[in-house]
């Protein structure tokens, strides 16, 4: 019972209050209206954000602001399905998560994970999105990671599955926090399958070669339909959890690297595992 208590799924989790999901509402139904334009839905949700004092009302509109041109557009739009679905992830992950992590830094399709220095069995990997701090100018520390499943394709060219390669990266982010004796270090990662599907986890390393990849959430981003801006709401939720996450592992490692941890717990680095 004690385990099942300590995943704690809803850790950090805050619902936004009743005047963003109103606004939301109020955003969708101008969208929706085919008689506007699309500048004059951007003026007149330009106006809601700024008319209110609530973050998470400012916080909405800026991002449907910028997602307006997909729920706007023909759905026959010939690009692939990998990229509109990153298209419209960019101004959710980049105003809940980038924006407000002081410090970090980011890479879409770019960046490489590299496994940490002697761990041989440990591939390099190529997220999708990647978040990463460098307080040191040889390690950089990955925090977060996206997966987006394409139709018939495999990820590394290893023929696994999108979720074993998304664990695996968490593993390697996991493991560099460890090796610097990162207190409780946590990492999250988002899994995004059948266009629109997102799941959210969280792994840590409290027990003795458990990688522990629990799930915190399963929740819907929004596709080319003015209607998806109902689920603004429980999108910015479930992301900003993982930006309160990322903020506390973050403080953890500065601690670290810095000598200000009060305890370094060295049976810990003995939990890692290379594979």
């Amino acid at each position: 019972m004690s385990v099942m208590n300590s995943l704690n799924v809803i850790d950090s989790l805050e619902f936004l209050d009743d005047d963003a999901i109103i606004a939301c509402r109020r955003m969708q139904l101008l969208v929706d209206d085919k008689s506007r334009s699309v500048n004059d839905c951007e003026d007149e949700i330009h106006l809601i954000k700024s008319n209110s004092t609530n973050h998470n009302v400012k916080l909405a509109a800026k991002v449907i602001v910028s997602i307006i041109h997909l729920l706007r557009q023909s759905t026959s739009d010939v690009r692939q399905e990998a990229t509109l679905i990153i298209e419209a992830l960019r101004p959710f992950i980049h105003n809940t998560i980038v924006l407000p992590t002081d410090g970090a830094k980011m890479e879409w399709m770019t960046y490489h994970v590299l496994p940490p220095s002697g761990y041989r069995h440990c591939q390099a990997m190529a997220p999708d999105f990647v978040l990463y701090v460098d307080p040191l100018s040889t390690i950089n520390f990955e925090l977060f990671f996206v997966e987006v499943k394409r139709k018939g394709n495999f990820g590394n060219g290893h023929l696994e599955s999108d979720i074993v390669k998304l664990g695996k990266e968490m593993q390697i982010g996991l493991t560099k926090l460890v090796q610097y004796k990162v207190e409780c270090p946590e990492v999250v990662g988002l899994l995004i399958e059948d266009g629109s599907k997102a799941t959210a986890y969280r792994m840590d390393l409290l027990y003795n070669g458990q990688y522990r990849m629990v799930e915190l959430s399963n929740f819907h981003f929004i596709r080319q339909t003015p209607d998806d801006i109902l689920l603004v709401p429980t999108i910015l939720e479930k992301l900003q959890q993982l930006q309160k996450i990322i903020s506390r592992t973050m403080t953890k490692l500065y601690k670290a690297v810095n000598g200000e941890q009060e305890e370094v717990l060295e049976e810990k680095l003995s939990y890692i595992r290379d594979a």
